[in-house]
């Protein structure tokens, strides 16, 4: 199969090979010259020490056969069962690392530009007992409060919701509006009513991101 390569530092934005050189963390993508697919995506660290492989199967491949070719001298998340849901990507993720093929699997949904919306972990059982975990991309989006626009957030700003099915919540941002990850629901609402993320949802994303389910957004982000 012959492939194309493209690098992207970590906000996913596109450098060149000589860019990627002077940074302390870059991303290397393959993708298949005739279908233009993305076939590999692997995240290097300082000294090109790799963190981790993605590897995406089309349908005509088998997971057997896939992890007899890749290098096992470090992580592999591989995705499988390619699906499209309200206008997402949705993939099954297992990772495969020392040799092994793992029994718990996740669920991965991706929207139209390549982001990770959501995720979701299954247990060997098929149960959902990991939890899931939903992403608001903050990246360059008004700081509003009052009806007044303070500011924008950073490239790469984003806040991650976590559920479980037994009703458990928490979130936890890489932004400075708070530090300490929140724990439950109620002191979330309480403490950010009228702040700077509550202020960028409608009702629609509110459903959404501060609930277990729908998995799948029904609106585009």
């Amino acid at each position: 199969m012959s492939t194309k390569t493209q690098y992207q530092n970590s906000f996913g934005t596109v450098i060149t090979e000589l860019q990627k050189n002077n940074l302390s963390e870059y991303y290397k993508l393959e993708y298949d010259l005739i279908t233009n697919e993305l076939k590999t995506k692997i995240h290097y660290l300082e000294e090109n020490t790799i963190n981790e492989g993605h590897y995406f199967m089309d349908s005509l491949e088998n997971i057997t056969d896939v992890i007899t070719k890749i290098d096992n001298t470090h992580r592999w998340g591989i995705f499988s069962n390619f699906e499209q849901i309200n206008g997402y990507n949705v993939w099954r993720k297992n990772y495969y690392q020392n040799g092994v093929l793992s029994n718990s699997y996740g669920k991965i949904v991706f929207n139209s530009k390549g982001e990770e919306i959501a995720s979701i972990g299954f247990d060997a059982d098929n149960q959902p007992s990991r939890g899931c975990s939903k992403i608001f991309n903050l990246s360059n989006k008004n700081l509003i409060s009052d009806g007044e626009i303070d500011g924008t957030f950073k490239n790469g700003d984003h806040i991650i919701f976590g559920h479980k099915s037994d009703g458990s919540f928490s979130a936890w941002t890489n932004t400075e509006l708070f530090i300490k990850p929140y724990k439950t629901l109620e002191r979330f609402l309480e403490e950010n009513e009228g702040g700077y993320i509550l202020n960028l949802m409608n009702q629609e994303m509110r459903d959404y991101f501060l609930n277990f389910e729908p998995f799948i957004p029904n609106f585009q982000l």
